[in-house]
């Protein structure tokens, strides 16, 4: 074969074409069997408006999941139609997707995934609440496929899908074994020292990195924030990524493969499973990203190891990675495989919230002005703040807590049915999957009023309608991220010393996009202009 026929046949079965083929013999299928869907004369005008009323209304509660209203499905391949080439939703912008498929469908949509599998949208605040409540030994949630396809094959480096994958027993074991010590708040405790170092060194980065006043490409030093300060908890070691002299190109270079891993996970998951005929180029680019993410990891782990053999540390510091390297029931890939997924979801999912919560102060002037009054009252400039300190800052959490409200890195929660359950009058049975979609919810004026204002002062003063539990950044129940206490006290920290430090200023918009979980659009550009 030459070089001309070798290059049409790599062209032929790269992943755009490849999608492109696939609908053609699917539209070749279609009208061979004289299949026409619903779609095929649909105009884009919404369900909402065939709502039944009176008698109807009674016997819809009767409705079965099937009934849920929705895009119309392809044969086999279901509605992931929609987020491909001949649809209308980009996969960048999956989560103003889910807004319009809220407006066309009302509280329910039913969306179908590979062999017309339903996942039910649950957007209102009733139905969502009444999820959430509900209390399982073992709660279910939805494997991303993709990933757990890939560990299969590599028993090398995996015995289990980790603790996003697993389900039951195995899952319950796994988090026990390796999450005790991380949820534990003398680990915080131990931490907090170490996390003062690293907020001043973010500091001291920010300093450097202006022009004027101006950081263009903020978002860069938020992940190296997420990177060190995880590092540090985890494995109980400064690795100086926020230093100038330090190995800024491995950050970089960590922050772009947990990037694509993230966008790679979102195309296998929204677009078309083509990934599971052939190596899709999203299926590649998730095999060589988390290749690449253990890889890197596993080198900073290795290094770990040996320096804590001949050098005796803080083990108020080293609590989480020794609690993981002491467990007997796991397996040394266990341990490495753990090690590396909380470290890769520190990177981008705290760099993410910094960016957000850093947003909305600066475009908050009086928020802001009311939020230094705060900090600067807890202790004198130049001092580190203590555990103590923030405790005192109430509106330092309200502001916080705000921001999730408003711009989270997790827009929904989805979990599988373990029982039935009546929904906005829809009957859904055992082992339906649920997206509950938080953030759309909590942006409605129906559950928070002026929803669309950043309000920190409603989470001090009641102020109706009020809806917290609509505000799940980090899950809830039992699949909680065994990270929140972490996050929580870093951000805290984080943004009182930068407060302190500087006023910050957000000329720009943000734009978001969709990686599989929500992210800001790069080059992001701040302000922080120092404070007299």
């Amino acid at each position: 074969m030459d070089s001309k026929q070798r290059w049409s046949v790599e062209m032929l079965l790269s992943s755009a074409w490849f999608e492109v083929i696939a609908v053609a013999l699917l539209t070749i299928l279609v009208f061979a069997t004289s299949y026409r869907p619903a779609w095929w004369f649909w105009s884009g005008t919404s369900q909402k408006s065939n709502v039944p009323s009176g008698e109807e209304k009674h016997d819809k509660k009767r409705e079965a999941v099937t009934k849920v209203p929705g895009p119309y499905p392809l044969p086999i391949l279901g509605t992931r139609w929609i987020f491909s080439c001949i649809g209308y939703y980009k996969l960048s912008k999956v989560h103003d997707a889910y807004k319009d498929l809220n407006k066309r469908y009302g509280p329910l949509c039913k969306e179908e995934a590979l062999w017309n599998f339903p996942v039910i949208s649950v957007f209102s605040r009733q139905d969502i609440e009444a999820i959430l409540r509900r209390n399982s030994k073992y709660p279910l949630r939805p494997p991303q496929e993709v990933i757990s396809y890939y560990r299969r094959t590599r028993r090398d480096r995996y015995t289990n899908l980790g603790l996003v994958n697993e389900q039951g027993q195995t899952w319950h074991d796994l988090r026990l074994a390796l999450t005790s010590e991380l949820t534990g708040a003398n680990t915080v405790l131990g931490f907090f020292p170490a996390l003062n170092i690293a907020a001043d060194s973010f500091i001291e980065l920010i300093r450097r990195r202006r022009t004027g006043y101006e950081v263009i490409g903020f978002e860069e030093l938020a992940y190296k924030m997420g990177l060190e300060s995880t590092c540090t908890l985890i494995l109980g070691r400064h690795l100086g990524f926020l230093k100038p002299d330090s190995s800024s190109e491995l950050a970089t270079r960590l922050a772009e493969a947990v990037r694509i891993h993230f966008t790679a996970s979102r195309d296998a998951f929204y677009g078309l499973p083509l990934w599971k005929l052939l190596p899709t180029s999203a299926y590649k680019q998730l095999i060589e990203s988390e290749d690449e993410i253990y890889n890197i990891i596993s080198e900073i782990v290795e290094a770990t190891i040996l320096e804590k053999r001949n050098d005796a540390r803080d083990e108020s510091v080293e609590a989480v990675f020794q609690s993981i390297l002491k467990q007997k029931s796991l397996d040394i890939c266990d341990k490495k495989a753990a090690i590396v997924d909380f470290i890769a979801a520190g990177i981008h999912t705290l760099g993410n919230t910094l960016v957000f919560l850093f947003y909305l102060i600066g475009r908050n002037p009086d928020v802001q002005a009311k939020l230094y009054e705060e900090t600067y009252s807890l202790a004198p400039p130049g001092c580190d703040l203590t555990i103590d300190d923030l405790r005192r800052a109430k509106y330092l959490r309200a502001c916080i807590t705000e921001s999730f409200r408003m711009i989270p890195t997790t827009t929904c929660i989805a979990r599988i049915l373990d029982e039935p359950i009546e929904l906005s009058g829809y009957h859904l049975t055992t082992g339906t999957t649920v997206l509950l979609h938080t953030w759309i919810a909590g942006m409605d004026e129906e559950n928070f009023k002026d929803a669309g204002r950043y309000l920190p002062d409603r989470w001090l003063t009641s102020i109706n309608p009020h809806s917290p539990l609509l505000v799940a950044p980090f899950g809830t129940g039992r699949r909680i991220c065994p990270g929140k206490r972490f996050v929580d006290l870093a951000l805290q920290l984080i943004l009182a010393k930068i407060v302190r430090e500087f006023e910050i200023i957000a000329d720009e918009e943000l734009d978001l996009q969709f990686e599989f979980i929500l992210a800001p659009k790069g080059p992001v550009s701040l302000g922080f202009r120092d404070r007299s």
